[in-house]
């Protein structure tokens, strides 16, 4: 019997508004009333995560920056781990080498050079997540929510750099869906060693220290819990979720999912926008899917 269900944000739990659908929103409440625990495992910082779950009236533990940090159900954080400076030193050069916006999600905030470009970019986020949005509707919503995805401006990020006190989690860079300058990128920063490079839509790439994986993440979780990773059930639908799919004893993967990640998933749930997340929990909690 599946004991823990984790669930991704973008493209899985959230619809194409960025929001928790009603249906979704009584489907964790049923799994928390059944004693089971649920876990969001995201690549948002806890700072555009939790008020989401907080205004649907849900309380959980999260997994946060592609498993840069967890936070047990009070908020508090119990798990962090950063990407070096020399490493730092070594990515962000390849990305502005290729004109690539990117954002530092650190844990003390995000932060960008430029809100406009910030704005275009979610846009083209939320477009890679959500494809049925035409472009001037994923426009409109990114505008609409830059209160639930905050961030912070700065005229230069060495601000951010030369802070000690200042740890960097992740770096998100974003562009036009399959642009060939993000590819390029990709590759390089897959060539410096002990950094995990992934993508949380087409438009993307992410960058996190080598133990910021949702999979070792959530190992972590299940080992504080006394849980057993084969009674955990995991939902996703991208590259950034693979391996937290993997890790599962049932690995679940949204019909929006990209291929690959349908391919190493046990199950295949409805998109997004059909509350996915819904109707895995329903063939959870009675028993068909284990």
């Amino acid at each position: 019997m599946i004991q823990l269900i984790a669930s991704d944000m973008d493209g899985t739990l959230l619809n194409a508004e960025m929001e928790i659908s009603e249906e979704n929103v009584a489907a964790i409440k049923k799994v928390q009333a059944a004693g089971l625990e649920f876990v969001v495992a995201t690549g948002r910082s806890i700072e555009e995560a939790q008020p989401i779950l907080e205004s649907a009236g849900i309380k959980c533990r999260y997994i946060t920056s592609n498993g840069a940090q967890i936070f047990d159900e009070n908020g508090q954080n119990i798990f962090t781990v950063g990407i070096e400076k020399e490493k730092l030193a070594l990515a962000l050069p390849i990305l502005r080498r290729h004109d690539i916006y990117f954002e530092l999600f650190t844990d003390k905030g995000g932060f960008t050079e430029n809100i406009d470009d910030r704005i275009a970019s979610v846009a083209h986020w939320l477009k890679s997540t959500s494809p049925n949005l035409s472009e001037a509707e994923a426009f409109e919503v990114a505008k609409s929510h830059m209160a639930t995805l905050p961030i912070n401006f700065v005229a230069d990020f060495k601000e951010v750099l030369d802070n000690p006190e200042v740890t960097v989690l992740k770096i998100f860079a974003m562009g036009q869906i399959d642009d060939p300058a993000l590819l390029l990128a990709k590759e390089e920063l897959s060539q410096i060693p002990n950094l995990a490079v992934t993508s949380s839509g087409a438009n993307n790439i992410e960058v996190n220290h080598e133990a910021a994986q949702k999979g070792q993440s959530l190992q972590k979780v299940t080992e504080l819990l006394s849980l057993p990773l084969s009674k955990v059930a995991a939902l996703g639908d991208n590259f950034n979720d693979m391996s937290m799919i993997e890790a599962a004893g049932v690995g679940i993967a949204m019909a929006n999912a990209e291929e690959e990640v349908k391919a190493i998933a046990k199950y295949t749930t409805v998109t997004n926008i059909e509350n996915g997340v819904a109707h895995a929990v329903e063939r959870i909690l009675a028993g068909e899917w284990q």
